[in-house]
Parts: structure tokens; sequence; C-alpha cells
């Protein structure tokens, strides 16, 4: 990977940052309630692709925008900027440097450094570190927020495995789209931009378009839930509200009903509604007592049993003190419970800006009025309820009239908070976050109850709440054990299925796409490696010795190299289209040509393909002159169609050469022979005692040039019947025999030779029938004889020689078994050659020629019959004739 200069990678690292930042926003305005969490979290492929396409030099990037991805959520959801949040965002950023980093190496080790992704190994592995990695990096994310308090250890487990999912999906669906643009090798991966990163695009863009159809209909799903089950709660506390202003309602009918309600009644009267409703702190009758009526009215009360009744009012700081002179008292007579504060007795409510207005208002409407929140004795809020009482018999049409009859308020203190709590379940509590303030009063004094630490506008709700005349705002959020009654398994279905389909989508197009760029360089290889070989045997052909021709199996010419050409005597591509029998104008050469090709064409061409068939044939140039030719033709299939290779091989130089031995062989053969013949006469007549008193050493000479003599003569002979086989002189007489009898004879003609060598030469006894066979006697006596006569020579003295006889189905088999020297593996092979021998010097020290088996093999084949040997060396040989079997004379149908 080449080195970048400081500069140089500033740019791609700022672009890095931005794209892993703008990444993890998009996951965010992915999220799914509850808690707003996402599963798929397309910053982790992001990263992983950026690291496994530039190496390490980008986790810079990545640490740097996972702080601003962090610090960014942090402002977007009002938590502000402080020491918690900045050190939480490095955290997680570092957590985010070690999972790009260690799936970077994981993978590259996996995957041996062989980034391609074209097998399914390659691609289970890539998932799997993928899987691994996302583990431990959620387990620690998750861990460092239970550390710094921002997670529940109930909330652990799903935060977790949502961090996990979300990292997961957001690797497998858009890793490969940044290795599409810049992994490496660019050859490879810039192959599949078209192929995936085209489809793996539009999967996942259609994915996250129903995905967000879903959510956003499950969320109104949710929305409408939430709303009914809050209004519900609304109802539910404004019922609760109302059955307590009844409470005042029913006070104010006993007064109107009574002319006068005395103390003990009024107790009586209320018990039961202070037992229903414990957040009713009292309830008291407060009659109007003008500045005349005071002294009076302090008076009825000390006989009541109240010694020292007074009315009260409170000082500066707090302290009960008589009240002052003013033109109305509103005191505090009948008190219930009993158990309430005892200075509560008396207390001029007039002299209370907050309750003389709530009086006042509840005087001149004839309603229920309640006043500002207020704290009580123990430090809660509460507040005041005044319902009027009017003189019996009196209008009260107008306010002018309620004037003039107003008789005193009935009042309760109402501690709110208990009256919204004793309302909701245990259910509705731990599902719901409240808040219930006074709408016309200062929020921080005002609110009653408030439970919600966070705003969710989604999912909140509010109601106005009327009680005592005053409007209250019920307000309700779910809260997070809301949600995990009500997950949305719709959406995490739709968003987890849809984006693992993407992710085996992505997987099945890498491998497609790999595929299909290995095969498109596999035919430019082999596109360019055929282009070569054509160039390469157009060459071998242009430069070949022999000519050579490829013709159709109809015999039209389809190409001639130049040498065929040359050989014909036409000028270079004027052999092409002809016919290929036009060169062959003789009858006998057309008829041997249409028997060699139909041979060819007619083999199976599933079957092997056969060796080139060779044939001698005499063609014609075009200057009309006729060539002797060797062709070797041979089928070539290509594709559906058949071709015939034919290689012209011209004997005109081969056949003056054999001319010239031929007459020089037969010519020296000759010549020497007569000569010869007089040299053996004499040679024998002096060993046969016609000259006595030869001296011994002259004797010695004298046996050794007979013996050369014989041997020369051997030797004249072979030659001779080698030329008259190779160019038809010798005549063979084929005639039926009986095979026993022509071995007989052969032996009978091999034992005085066997005498000389002291070998013993048997014929095997077997009951056999007569065999009958159709050879030509005397060639075959003189076979059988050259390979006894070897036999004899290669056994060693005092060694036996066996001969058997056999059938084998149609055929007779002879085998001529000696025990001697046997024959080497090295000269297997060649045996059947002239002038071999297995040693250099055998035909010295066996007085050999060399040609008995190239001429018994000859002689054998020519009579239709086979010749074959076994040998061990060191253990003798075996050495076999097979000859087709013909029926006895009286088994052979008669002639017509």
């Amino acid at each position: 990977m080449p080195k970048l200069s400081s500069q140089s990678i500033l740019v791609p690292l700022l672009l890095a940052t931005a794209v892993y930042l703008a990444a993890g926003r998009l996951g965010m305005l992915l999220a799914i309630p509850p808690g707003y969490s996402s599963a798929l979290f397309p910053a982790a492929g992001i990263a992983f692709g950026l690291v496994l396409s530039f190496g390490e030099r980008m986790l810079p990037a990545i640490f740097a925008g996972q702080i601003l991805f962090h610090l960014s959520m942090s402002l977007s959801q009002s938590a502000g900027l402080n020491i918690d949040t900045i050190s939480l965002a490095l955290i997680l950023a570092a957590i985010a440097v070690f999972q790009a980093a260690a799936a970077q190496r994981m993978i590259r080790h996996a995957l041996k450094d062989r980034l391609v992704l074209d097998s399914n190994r390659d691609i289970f592995y890539f998932f799997l570190c993928t899987v691994v990695v996302s583990l431990v990096s959620s387990a620690m994310g998750v861990t460092a927020l239970r550390l710094m308090g921002r997670l529940s250890g109930a909330e652990s487990d799903s935060s977790w495995l949502v961090w996990w999912v979300g990292d997961v999906l957001g690797v497998i669906t858009t890793t490969p789209l940044v290795l599409v643009l810049f992994a490496r090798p660019a050859d490879l991966w810039r192959s599949r931009r078209f192929n995936v990163l085209v489809p793996l695009s539009l999967c996942l863009l259609v994915v996250l378009v129903a995905f967000l159809f879903i959510r956003d209909r499950e969320t109104q799903k949710q929305q409408l839930e939430f709303r009914l089950e809050a209004q519900r709660m609304s109802q539910n506390i404004q019922n609760r509200l109302n059955s307590n202003a009844d409470v005042m309602d029913n006070i104010e009918r006993l007064f109107s009903s009574s002319k006068h309600v005395e103390r003990e009644e009024f107790a009586t009267f209320v018990q039961h509604a202070l037992r229903g409703n414990p957040a009713i702190s009292l309830l008291t009758w407060v009659p109007l007592v003008r500045h005349a009526q005071k002294s009076a009215f302090e008076r009825s009360v000390e006989l009541e049993g109240y010694p020292g009744f007074r009315l009260t009012e409170k000082d500066e700081n707090g302290r009960y003190q008589p009240a002052r002179d003013r033109d109305e008292y509103f005191p505090m007579r009948y008190l219930q419970p009993y158990n309430s504060p005892p200075d509560l007795a008396g207390f001029d409510l007039g002299s209370v800006i907050r309750h003389r207005n709530a009086i006042e208002d509840a005087r001149d409407t004839n309603q229920i009025t309640a006043t500002d929140p207020m704290l009580d004795e123990r430090g809660q809020k509460v507040v005041m309820l005044y319902v009027p009482i009017y003189l019996r018999g009196h209008a009260i049409s107008t306010p002018a009239e309620r004037q003039e009859a107003f008789d005193g308020v009935a009042a309760g203190m109402f501690r709110v908070a208990d009256m919204i709590q004793e309302t909701l379940s245990a259910q509705e509590k731990n599902d719901m976050l409240i808040k219930f303030y006074d709408l016309s009063y200062p929020v921080s004094n005002g609110v009653f109850i408030d439970t919600i630490e966070w705003s969710d506008p989604a999912f909140q709700f509010q109601s106005t709440i009327h009680f005592g005349g005053k409007q209250y705002a019920f307000l309700v959020q779910a809260s997070p054990l809301y949600w995990k009654t009500h997950v949305s398994w719709v959406t995490w279905s739709a968003m987890v299925g849809g984006l693992l389909f993407t992710g085996l989508f992505g997987a099945y197009l890498l491998m497609t796409s790999a595929h299909t760029y290995n095969v498109e360089a596999l035919v430019k290889q082999r596109t360019a490696e055929l282009h070569e070989s054509e160039e390469r045997l157009s060459s071998i052909l242009d430069h070949a010795a022999e000519g050579i021709l490829t013709c159709n199996t109809s015999g039209l010419i389809q190409s001639a190299n130049p040498s065929a050409e040359a050989l014909f005597h036409f000028p270079p591509g004027s052999l092409k289209g002809r016919q290929l029998f036009s060169l062959f104008p003789e009858e006998r050469a057309q008829k041997t040509l249409h028997q060699h090709i139909d041979a060819i064409t007619n083999t199976d061409s599933t079957s092997t393909m056969p060796k080139a068939n060779r044939v001698e044939i005499r063609a014609r140039q075009r200057s009309g002159d006729d060539i002797p030719l060797e062709l070797a033709m041979t089928r070539v299939s290509l594709g559906t169609q058949t071709l015939l290779v034919i290689i012209l091989h011209d004997l005109s130089e081969i056949k003056r050469a054999d001319k010239l031995k031929s007459e020089f062989v037969s010519a020296v053969s000759h010549e020497l022979r007569t000569p010869l013949t007089s040299i053996r006469g004499a040679l024998g007549l002096l060993k046969g005692g016609v000259a006595p008193n030869i001296p011994e050493q002259a004797q010695k000479l004298l046996d050794m040039a007979n013996d050369n003599a014989v041997r020369l003569t051997s030797l004249i002979n072979d030659i001779l019947d080698f030329e008259k086989l190779e160019y038809g002189g010798m005549q063979f007489h084929a005639e039926d025999h009986i095979v026993q009898h022509l071995v007989n004879q052969s032996i009978d003609a091999n034992l005085g030779y066997a005498e000389n060598f002291h070998v013993n030469l048997e014929l095997a006894q077997q009951q056999l029938p007569d065999l009958w066979v159709h050879v030509d006697a005397q060639r075959f006596v003189q076979v059988l004889s050259n390979l006894l006569s070897n036999a004899i020579k290669f056994s060693g003295q005092r060694a036996r020689v066996d001969v058997r006889l056999s059938m084998r189905g149609e055929w007779v088999k002879v085998e001529v078994q000696d025990y001697g020297i046997g024959i080497s593996d090295d000269f297997k092979s060649s045996i059947f050659q002239k002038f071999t021998q297995a040693e250099a010097n055998s035909a010295r020290k066996y007085a050999g020629t060399g040609l008995g088996l190239s001429l018994s093999k000859t002689m054998i084949e020519k009579m239709g019959g086979k010749i074959g040997f076994k040998s061990e060396e060191g253990h003798g040989s075996l050495f076999y004739l097979l000859l087709p079997l013909i029926p006895p004379p009286d088994q052979r149908n008669p002639k017509i």
C-alpha cells in the first residue's frame, strides 16, 4: 500500500469522518420504538469498509466521526455538553476504533490477505468475523454505559442485543458497498460496481423504504393505542376529581336543606366522604361573620365547648394572632377530621388573599371555586375548594342577590397528587410518566406531580382537567417499562428480515460477480493462449518440411501448408477448395484413398481417437509427373465438424535409395556366394583329411576359417531372404499340414546341432488330436528351427530345451522353452529388429547374425500367425508361435 504524505491524507480523513458521521445520523433516522434504537447502524459498515480498503490509517477518521456523532446526538436530545457527555463520547469512539481495527486484522488473517470474497469459505469467514467482533464491541459499549450510569441493569440485555444486531446488519449491508468502491485488487472490485453496487443499493433502498412505511404504520398504531390509554387515564382522573367535588356539593345540599346544621350533624355527614377519599385533608364549615357579629360569634362557639375561642390570622412570620378588625370574617368553625390542627379552628380565611378571592368568586358565581396551589401544614401541595351556602328562601339569580343571601362556604382541602396517584393502577404507574399542573399558575409552584424527565413529543398526550372552576394540564408520556410490553415486533421483523435478505443478497452478488470476473479473466487468458497457439501452429505449418492438408469428409481441401503446395507444384493458396481425389488420378490410388478415409470417418466418435492410418500411394503433380507418397491420415473433431488431417511424405528419394540398396545387396550377395562356396568346399576338404599331416596349430586356424565361412554363408542367405521379403521376391506356398509333423521335422533337423552343445531337445508328450494349419512348410520349419537353434545356443552345456504344443481357442500354440541366460529388460523392446543381439559381443560368442528373429517375425506374420516371447534375465526364455487352426479335411465343406 503506497505511503501518503500528511497533507494528502488529511482530505481523505476529513471526508471519511464526514461520511461516518452522516452514516451514524442516518442510522438514527431508522430508529425503532421502543427507546428509538436502530436495527441498522451503517456507520459500523463504513468503518469496516474503510479499514479493509485503506488500512489502519483510517482509524483517526473513525475516532473523530464517532465523537462528533455522539456529541451531535447529545445536543439533539438536549442533554448538553458536559464532562460526562464528552467522556462517554471518547470511550465510545475508542470502542469503535477497536472494533474496526480488530475486524480488519481478523478478516485479513482469515482470508490470508486475499480480499476478494469470491468463495463460500471467504464469505463465511467474513460474516463470522463480523459477528464475533460486533459481540465484543457491543459488550464493551454496554458495560461502559452501565458504569457511567446511562443504563440500568434491566436495560443492559436489550441494549446489548440491539447494539450487536445493528452493527452486524450495518456491516453486512454497507461494507460490500464500500469495498466495491475502494477495495483492492481494483480490477476485481471495479468489475463489481455494476453487478454488485447497483442491485445491492437498490435492494437496500427498497428494504429501507418498506421499513419506513411499516414503521410509520406501526408507529401510528402505537400512538393510537397510547392515546387511547392516556385518554382513559385522563378521564379516570377527571372522574375522580369530579367525585371529590361532589363531596362539596353534598355538603352544600346539607346546609341548604337544614335551617341550622349542628357540629355533630356536620361531622356525621362528612364522615363517609373522609373515609372514601384519603386525599381530603379536611372539611369545614366557614360562615360569614360581619364585624358587628364577631363578639357574638366567638361567645356562641365558646358555649359549644371551646373556651377561649377567638378569630385568628397569621402574622408575617406565620404565627397565629387575633384577627384584626375588618368588615367581614370567614372563620373555620366545623373542622373534620377531629385530628385537624387545632390552630385552624377560628382561623379567618378572609385574612389570606387567595382564600378571600376564591370565597368571593364562589359567592358571586354560585360555583365551586378552587384556590391556587399552596402548601399544607406538612409541606404537601393542596388546593381548597369552596362551595357557597345561601340563606334559605332568598333569591340568588343575580350576583347582587347572591351577595345579599350569602351565608358562608363549605370548604375542603384536597391533596391533588394523592388524588391522581389513587386513581392510577400499579400498571399505569409503571407504564406511564405523568405531569399535572395548574395552567394559570407559575409552573414551578403550580406543578402537583411530575415524573417526566425527558420529553418525547411523538408519544406524549396532554389533556385539560377541570376542577373547582380552574383548568389543570394532565401530561402523559410512555415510560421505558411501557415499551417492554409494547415492542413493535412487526417493525423489528421487517427491518431485521429485510436487512438479512440484503446481506445474503450481497453475498450472492459477490460470489456471482467474482465468478463472472474469473470466467472473463479465464476467457481472456484462453483467448490469448488460443491466439498464441494459432500463431504458433500457423508458424509450424508454414515452416514444416512435410506437406500437411486438411479436408472435410467429402474430400474438399480446407487448408494446405506451403510444403504441400510446393510438393504438388501449386501456387500459394491454390490448393484450398480443390478435391483431394484430383491429386490422385489413378483408379487404384483413389480406391485405396477411399478405403482409408471410410475407415477413419466410420470410427465411433465416442471411442478413443484412432491412430494415424499410413498408406503408400502415388500422386500426380501439377506438371503431370507421378510421385510416390506416404499418407498419414487421422480424424479431428472440432465441435460438430469433422476434419481429416493428412500428412504427406515424399518417398521419391527413399524409393531411389531402396532400389540402389537392393541392387547393391543383390549384386554383392550373388557375387560373394560363388567364391564363398568354393572357399567352404576347400576348407571342408582340408578338414575332412584330404591333406594329411596338417600341424595342430594350422588345424586350429583351419577350423576357425571354416566356422567363419559357414557364418558368412548364413549371413548372406539371411540378407537375401530379407531382400526377397521386403521387395516381394520371396514366394510362399501355403498348404494344409498337421502341425505336429512340422514340429517333429524341425526337432529332427536340429538334433545334431543340439548334440554339439550337449543340449537335450525334447517335445512334451500331450494327448492332442491332429492340429491342422495352412502354412508354407519350408518357411514354418525355418522359423521354428531358428527358435530352436537360439534356445540351444543360449542354454549352456548339458541343459534342456522343451518344446510344447497346445490349443488356445481357434489357435495352435507352439512354445520353445530354454533355461539359459534369458533376455535383459533393456533389450526386450528391440529383440525383433534387424541386426540386434542382447550383447555387443554376442555375434562373436554365439556365432549369430542378428537377423534370425526379425526374419522369423516377418515370415510367420506373412503366414497369418504371430510370434511372441516371455523372459526373465538369468532364468531362461520362452518363445511361442501362434497359428490359426483350420478344420480337418473330413470336416470341411465340400466344394460345389
